[in-house]
């Protein structure tokens, strides 16, 4: 997973999503995302919880799409989560704490 500041939701690829027995495609809840091609809608759904640097979050809504295979990245860690780890960024020294 890559850290996205633009990002406001953590988004996890399908793959994934169905790995943990979630139904994306019955979502009722749908997100507008911007893409490289244009706005798209995503389903929203709710993790049980996930694990970052040590630290687990619970209830985490996630939205489901599959980002380019070239951006080797294989999902978005979203403003909301970095909220509940209580992130700290420092641009200009280059450091993350939690």
């Amino acid at each position: 997973m890559a850290l996205d500041t633009g990002a406001t939701y953590t988004m996890i690829p399908w793959k994934t999503a169905e790995i943990l027995g979630l139904e994306p495609e019955l979502s009722k809840e749908r997100i507008e995302i911007i893409t490289a091609s244009g706005v798209e809608k995503a389903p929203l759904v709710t993790l049980k919880s996930i694990v970052v640097l040590g630290k687990r979050i619970e209830g985490v809504e996630a939205v489901v799409h599959d980002l380019p295979p070239k951006s080797y990245v294989d999902g978005l860690l979203g403003v909301k989560s970095l909220v509940e780890l209580k992130l700290k960024i420092d641009f200009s020294e280059g450091i993350l704490e939690v």
